[in-house]
């Protein structure tokens, strides 16, 4: 069963393509590779040239761009690698707690709450040190708290979610007090949560990181219309299917005893998780191994039963179909649509002409492919790295897409002369009734409109 899981997930992700943040990843690798990292944004914004990034996320881009290096298959092998360590350190927490038959319960949970990150750039990065940190926070000692410590360093270097490190370790170290464990064990937890609050000094950005890093997260609603939120939006299959599985168990199987930590563990984690469903797979790799402990603690027979033949056959099939039905959903179209592969063609059909032109993005995101696409005469309004971008950027950018007041201004006096929009929203339907722009290229989800003459 542990083989149809592990099959399931790799096929999934061989039929994946990459999303338009792992190709930005790339190219912020190879100019770190070429020319060390960079702790300000460069030329390829208009808006906020030597803004401060702290480097943000150095190490992750850098891994991506060393990866992409074996081309497509060694970055979908390396992919692979992860989600499969992820699902194998799961399992062995939730084995701590239960039977085999109650751990490999808590993998399907997860890979049903990752199916739509198995994919390059997918975001299971995060899923993976945040399971190999619990499962080390679990059992404290001065081993774990060095190791955690370890951990968290290489995580905040990662990327902006290593801030969840130093969460994580807190509530392990609250549980220890609550619980009243050993004074050892709650001197080392306590030790564990405080190497982790360092480490997030250990970063290029030093006293900044924090600050950074919790915009880089993108769960704060200052945000709303920048980026996505909600996780039907985010994760659609994931939120339907391995989210709302996780709850129902959860009802069901109530709380273990003397569970404290496990308990705020939880409450962080479905916090997180509905904050921004792209991180329904750390959500998970967090609390199936908790309701591992539930449903053993309520059913004790089942964490101990030897299943026969006939058993195994019967609940094989099961596990058989369900990651069928969630391999093939997440290969077929119901993955949330990313445009990675179209907005390359449009901004390097833009770059064409030979003239330097100033491109605004509806979908942030969208600018960071641009910028990865290679085209040295378009600069952007604004990209991915929100949190690098002064606060008056990010009102002009939030005015133009909310179509506010005075935006036709904005974009005659940041001279922006092409625009990346949506093809379903009200502003493309706008700009193409508008004098003065033409419609320069479109794809099944963007068109790209650029400027012919003065704004009317």
């Amino acid at each position: 069963m542990r083989a149809i899981v592990a099959l399931a997930v790799i096929l999934s992700i061989a039929r994946s393509s990459p999303t338009a943040a792992f190709a930005f990843e790339r190219w912020y690798g190879e100019r770190i590779a070429h020319g060390g990292i960079m702790l300000h944004l460069g030329a390829e914004t208009f808006a906020a040239r030597d803004s401060w990034s702290g480097g943000l996320g150095w190490l992750g881009a850098f891994a991506d761009y060393a990866v992409s290096l074996g081309g497509r298959a060694a970055t979908l092998l390396a992919t692979m690698g992860g989600a499969l360590v992820m699902l194998a350190l799961v399992e062995e927490r939730a084995r701590r707690a239960a039977g085999a038959l109650v751990a490999l319960g808590a993998v399907l949970l997860v890979t049903a709450c990752s199916i739509d990150g198995l994919r390059p750039g997918g975001g299971l990065e995060s899923a993976v040190f945040a399971a190999a940190l619990a499962l080390l926070l679990e059992r404290p000692g001065p081993r774990a708290a060095l190791l955690a410590t370890g951990i968290a360093i290489v995580w905040c270097n990662t990327g902006p979610q290593g801030l969840f490190a130093s969460a994580i370790a807190l509530a392990f170290a609250a549980g220890a007090v609550i619980e009243r464990r050993d004074i050892s064990q709650r001197y080392w937890a306590i030790v564990a949560f405080a190497g982790a609050a360092v480490a997030t000094l250990a970063t290029p950005a030093f006293f900044s990181y924090p600050a950074l890093a919790f915009e880089g997260l993108r769960i704060d609603r200052a945000f709303q219309g920048l980026v996505a939120f909600h996780p039907s939006e985010v994760a659609p299959l994931a939120y339907r299917a391995g989210f709302m599985l996780i709850v129902f168990v959860a009802l069901i199987a109530g709380a273990p005893r003397r569970a404290a930590g496990e308990a705020i563990l939880v409450c962080f984690a479905t916090l997180l998780a509905l904050a921004n469903g792209a991180y329904l797979p750390v959500f998970a790799v967090l609390v199936a191994p908790s309701l591992a402990r539930s449903v053993a603690s309520s059913w004790p027979r089942l964490s101990a039963m030897r299943l026969g033949w006939t058993k195994l056959v019967a609940l094989g099939t099961i596990c058989v179909l369900a990651v069928a039905m969630l391999a093939g959903a997440a290969t077929t179209g119901l993955r949330p649509v990313s445009a990675a592969s179209e907005i390359a063609p449009l901004v390097q059909l833009l770059d064409r002409d030979g003239r330097t032109h100033r491109l605004y993005c509806a979908t942030p995101d969208w600018c960071g492919e641009a910028i990865a696409a290679g085209a040295p005469g378009v600069s952007v309004l604004m990209d991915g790295r929100i949190y690098a971008y002064p606060f008056e950027v990010r009102a002009m950018q939030l005015r133009i897409t909310a179509l506010k007041a005075h935006w036709r201004r904005d974009l005659s006096l940041e001279r922006i002369d092409a625009l990346l929009l949506r093809r379903d929203r009200a502003m493309a339907t706008l700009m193409a009734a508008t004098p003065g722009w033409r419609v320069a290229g479109s794809s099944a989800t963007a068109t790209l409109f650029e400027r012919t003459g003065a704004a009317p």
